[in-house]
């Protein structure tokens, strides 16, 4: 028995053969019965969008490190050639110009290294040079005075013995014991 407007449906509650009271319900609306299924679409949307925007935000930085990460293994593994990429003006950037100053000071003080062993090596050649020429001379002359066999005469002999002599000063001189002084005494 109940009536029906046009937004609203009624019907009587009956007890006992009495009528106690009404019932109104509203009828479904479209926003009532799509709301769940927009809820979900809105949801999906805000999801799918932040997702989006993290891959355009966050994936070229990403790749910016990667590159960093790349650069610092290579210089780790001894490529000082190695250049982190510097695009970019945050902090990524900051980091990879901070990197690449390294890497470049690292590699001028590898070459600096190598140059300093060079030059060492080759002062170590022309000392060497240096002190085994009188050496040889002084053995030379020296094996050939002890030779019993070999029978020479005194001028020969002083010439050869003047000989030793003056190697021996001149290898005193190259490393240092200028007039005959002991290497443990103070110069």
């Amino acid at each position: 028995r109940g009536g029906r407007g046009r937004f609203v449906s009624t019907g009587e509650v009956i007890v006992a053969g009495r009528v106690v009271g009404l019932v109104s319900a509203m009828p479904p609306t479209p926003l009532r019965q799509l709301g769940p299924t927009m809820a979900a679409v809105g949801v999906g949307l805000v999801i799918g969008g932040t997702a989006l925007a993290a891959l355009l935000i966050f994936g070229p930085v990403r790749r910016r490190l990667g590159d960093l990460e790349d650069a610092t293994r290579r210089v780790g593994a001894g490529d000082l050639t190695a250049r982190a990429r510097e695009d970019g003006g945050d902090e990524v950037a900051a980091l990879a110009a901070a990197f690449n100053r390294m890497a470049a000071d690292l590699r001028a003080r590898a070459e600096q290294v190598q140059a300093a062993d060079r030059a060492r090596r080759l002062l170590l050649a022309d000392v060497s040079h240096e002190l085994r020429t009188p050496l040889t001379a002084m053995r030379g002359y020296l094996e050939t005075l002890s030779m019993p066999e070999l029978a020479l005469d005194p001028d020969t002999r002083a010439r050869y013995v003047g000989i030793v002599s003056e190697e021996s000063r001149r290898l005193e001189r190259l490393v240092g014991l200028e007039g005959g002084q002991d290497p443990g005494e103070p110069a």
